[in-house]
């Protein structure tokens, strides 16, 4: 709802959505992987890319006679949870944040785990707003030519979505594929919708789901191919405040090669 009285939060306004999911995440920092459902959910979507990465179009198999090795983007990548998900079907993998303090986690993680910067790294970065979040490396070799590009959960907090699959798809190879998870509208899905989900979103949410028409959409007109969506098998469950349980979609296509 507009409000046209001025009050003390009016400012909030003028910062653009990215800006404030930026503050709010490097706020919040590495924090919010502790939380017990957030927990909860990334095992549960890393469960479901790991059982779907045939479908996603990951065919590796020992007699691939490729050595190029495959690179992987984990765009609004977070503390890693589809890099981790996905890490068996990839050799290098490169995260990107628009929150520094998401990349740092995600870093810290990755050197615990024991990979080399080679192998996985993030920087902060922002596709949308190249300018609000300058990066020198995002136009470099290294982040760009991807084999996949995945984006887990950050979609909705997306200013507009279908620009995002647009310079998302720029990154990827010939043949190259663009995976997003995300939730599916309650509207689509049946899933109630808590009243208090509206307000608990603090400002960083544009959306409370997509159709799968709407990601369709975004994925036709940036010029992807072999289109595939489907609902993960089981729903989410969060807290009741939050919207209690939700359904989360996967989906896919593929940049053609130019033959």
């Amino acid at each position: 709802m507009a409000h046209h009285h001025h009050h003390p939060h009016a400012e909030v306004s003028e910062k653009t959505l990215g800006q404030q999911n930026k503050e709010h995440f490097d706020k919040v920092g590495a924090d919010v992987f502790a939380i017990p459902w957030v927990v909860e959910m990334s095992n549960h979507i890393a469960a479901e890319l790991h059982q779907n990465a045939e479908w996603l179009g990951f065919r590796r198999s020992i007699l691939d006679e490729s050595s190029r090795s495959t690179r992987m983007l984990d765009y609004a990548c977070g503390n890693g949870l589809a890099s981790r998900a996905l890490a068996p079907f990839v050799d290098v993998i490169r995260g990107m944040d628009i929150s520094s303090g998401m990349a740092e986690a995600y870093n810290k993680k990755a050197q615990e785990e024991g990979y080399s910067p080679e192998q996985r790294r993030a920087i902060t970065g922002d596709l949308l707003r190249p300018d609000a979040t300058p990066s020198p490396e995002l136009n470099t070799p290294e982040f760009s030519g991807f084999d996949v590009i995945a984006m887990c959960m950050a979609l909705h907090h997306v200013e507009d979505h279908t620009v995002m699959i647009q310079k998302l798809s720029e990154r990827l190879c010939e043949g190259g594929v663009l995976i997003i998870v995300d939730w599916v509208t309650p509207a689509e899905s049946g899933c109630p919708l808590a009243d208090k989900a509206q307000e608990m979103s603090n400002h960083t949410i544009t959306r409370l789901g997509f159709t799968e028409k709407d990601v369709k959409k975004d994925y036709d007109k940036a010029g992807l191919e072999s289109w595939g969506w489907k609902w993960t098998l089981s729903r989410c469950k969060m807290p009741e405040e939050i919207g209690g349980e939700q359904q989360l979609f996967i989906a896919r296509g593929q940049k053609p090669s130019a033959v």
